[in-house]
């Protein structure tokens, strides 16, 4: 007798054949311009969602319902934006090939930018973010994490990004997107929840939308371990309270990005519970 699981995420052992969501890492942190070490977050993610009880009492919810696989990591190049964007890209195509939806454990935000482009360009990318990440290069690379928005942008069309948080910006990108007609919302506009929920829905109804998570949204009391940290920002619970909006979209891929484990071990426990939260609100309204 073998008494051992695999390393997955919650402790899963479905097949992707047989899976509503996939998981798959993604520990790429190439263009990092403050705290390096989001490579490490998969593994960091996958530890804390293994010990989290599996009847999420505040949601009525057995999160065994939540029919998910997981992959493993993608195998990235550091030294190469273009074929780890490729790697993404058709990791998350053979995903979506097999009718389940792609869960990203990042990593740095660029990888959303890869992820993206293997979804109809009508898909709305809703980003929760406190960077506007709209440069169009940093650092002479455009894919960087502070380009995010923007190749985003070039591909689902710059009235299909909707970015919630924002609350740093260098002056041209902020000139862009207003020009470009971008819509986000700053985060002193976050402080009504009921109205930012309302907004949120009306935004999201019967659409299909790419989810991405950079956990840099959250206020660093709360999330200390992120590669950018801005305070202030959105404090778990308050998340929760907005969190409904969701119901009335067609989730078709999230991701969950810039936790820097080595900064804070309660972080990637925050991550992988938001996870499990956003799953969960998504599938009990179906």
């Amino acid at each position: 007798m073998i008494y051992s699981l695999p390393f997955t995420f919650g402790r899963r052992e479905l097949s992707v054949e047989e899976a509503s969501y996939v998981v798959a890492g993604v520990p790429f942190d190439s263009s990092e311009s403050y705290r390096s070490g989001s490579r490490e977050a998969p593994h960091a993610i996958r530890e804390a969602s293994r010990e989290i009880e599996d009847y999420d009492m505040l949601e009525d919810f057995d999160l065994l319902e939540l029919a998910i696989a997981d992959i493993g990591d993608i195998e990235v190049s550091f030294g190469s934006n273009r074929e780890t964007r490729k790697r993404v890209f058709e990791t998350v195509k053979f995903i979506i090939d097999n009718n389940a939806v792609p869960v990203l454990l990042g990593g740095e935000h660029t990888i959303s930018a890869f992820a993206i482009e293997a979804f109809p360009e009508d898909t709305l990318f809703l980003s929760f973010d406190a960077h506007l990440d709209f440069r169009d290069e940093y650092l002479n690379n455009r894919y960087s994490h502070a380009c995010v928005l923007r190749r985003a942008a070039e591909h689902v069309g710059h009235e299909n990004v909707f970015s919630i948080g924002v609350r740093s910006a260098c002056r041209e990108e902020l000139e862009d997107a207003k020009r470009l007609e971008v819509s986000f919302i700053p985060f002193d506009k976050c402080y009504d929840l009921e109205a930012l929920e309302t907004r949120l829905r009306r935004a999201v109804e019967g659409r299909n939308i790419y989810l991405s998570i950079d956990m840099d949204v959250f206020d660093p009391k709360d999330a200390r371990g992120v590669a950018n940290p801005e305070p202030p920002g959105f404090f778990f619970f308050d998340f929760l309270k907005i969190l409904d909006f969701i119901k009335g979209a067609n989730l078709v891929g999230l991701d969950v990005t810039e936790v820097v484990p080595r900064y804070d071990a309660y972080t990637p426990v925050l991550a992988a519970k938001l996870i499990f939260k956003i799953l969960t609100r998504y599938e009990k309204s179906k």
